[in-house]
């Protein structure tokens, strides 16, 4: 450490010069203060941070819902098609056999007059005009009915097809429009992360975490933890059923080793509900990827006092969803920047629902 010694007096020209001198760069200082950016303080980046996080996760979660919608009305459609192709078969085979029918009158040199205005322009003008013909023979009537009802069906069915596909196409967009809303929150918290010294950014990391969840309670009332810290091998899976032990095994595997990835599901990332997700997935249990769809899933918890390991917990409005692991922690994918963790549900918001399996 440097001495400090009482310098001497300086003379009354030193002073002037010096005053002179101390007033320049006073005023130099002050411009040079005004030209640059205000420093971000450990609050504000706190304040910042947290915000670009929670509309991360909500725009995580707009993901997963639009994901799981497109990914049903994909399937529908895929239904959708493969009846259109039976519909279309069934079509041309009942067209067909009119056509032979019209061959077979032609080759012997008198065609039915229903026959004839089959094979007109339009079909289905026909058939409207030849129910009130008298001289429809009984099986051809059948068949021509039959016709209508099939091509009306295809019609129907190509209707719906269509609108599915453009369902799809605005879900993909929201999806996309999500993605992207949540890289640019990420990066921007990155960014005034980036801004901070070392000891600073992770304090103002730490104080985030801690104040995502100050209020636990609200209708299901107050979960405490005396322990902030919970290995796999604390985990007691006795007394719960058999789907609740197999999806808390899968997921107790990937804690610490699989990172938190936007919209990811398995097997090597997670976000909060793919992971729910995919660890029911191995008891058998198929599950929505959206912590709002998993507040109906499986059977009311009426009361967080009775709470078992490997019950589904929904939280912060509905959007984070983890499996309960005992002791008042979460096994759950937190957010960006954690792997697979187990945490005190006290760091995150109050709980919306409990459901088990």
């Amino acid at each position: 450490m440097a001495t400090h010694r009482r310098p001497k007096q300086p003379s009354r020209a030193k002073v002037s010069i010096l005053t002179a001198a101390a007033a320049t760069a006073v005023a130099l200082s002050a411009q040079a203060s005004a030209q640059a950016a205000p420093m971000t303080t450990s609050d504000q980046a706190k304040s910042q941070v947290e915000a670009d996080q929670a509309a991360a996760s909500a725009a995580t979660e707009q993901y997963d819902q639009a994901q799981t919608q497109e990914q049903t009305l994909q399937r529908q459609t895929n239904v959708l098609q493969d009846e259109i192709a039976r519909q279309q078969a069934a079509v041309n085979k009942e067209l067909g056999q009119l056509g032979q029918m019209a061959s077979a009158e032609y080759r012997n040199g008198a065609v039915d007059p229903t026959v004839k205005l089959l094979l007109a322009s339009n079909p289905t003008e026909y058939l409207s005009q030849a129910s009130t013909q008298s001289r429809v023979a009984g099986s051809q009537a059948a068949m021509l009915q039959q016709l209508q009802s099939q091509e009306k069906t295809l019609a129907e069915e190509k209707a719906q097809a269509a609108q599915e596909l453009t369902a799809q196409q605005s879900l993909l967009q929201q999806m996309q429009s999500a993605k992207n809303t949540a890289q640019s929150k990420l990066n921007h918290a990155q960014s005034v992360l980036s801004s901070l010294s070392a000891s600073a950014r992770a304090a103002v990391l730490a104080a985030a975490a801690k104040s995502q969840g100050t209020s636990t309670g609200g209708a299901y009332g107050s979960v405490n933890s005396t322990d902030n810290h919970m290995s796999v091998s604390q985990i007691n899976l006795s007394g719960i059923s058999a789907a609740a032990r197999t999806a808390m095994e899968a997921a107790m595997s990937k804690v610490g080793v699989a990172p938190y990835s936007f919209g990811a599901s398995g097997p090597n990332a997670f976000d909060c509900s793919g992971l729910v997700m995919w660890a029911f997935a191995h008891a058998g249990i198929s599950l929505p990827h959206s912590s709002f769809s998993d507040e109906s899933v499986g059977t009311l918890v009426a009361s967080s006092a009775d709470l078992k390991v490997g019950d589904i917990v929904v939280l912060e409005h509905g959007n984070h969803v983890g499996l309960y692991a005992g002791n008042g922690m979460l096994l759950n994918a937190p957010e960006y920047g954690y792997n697979v963790s187990i945490q005190p549900m006290s760091y995150f918001g109050s709980i919306v629902a409990i459901r088990r399996f």
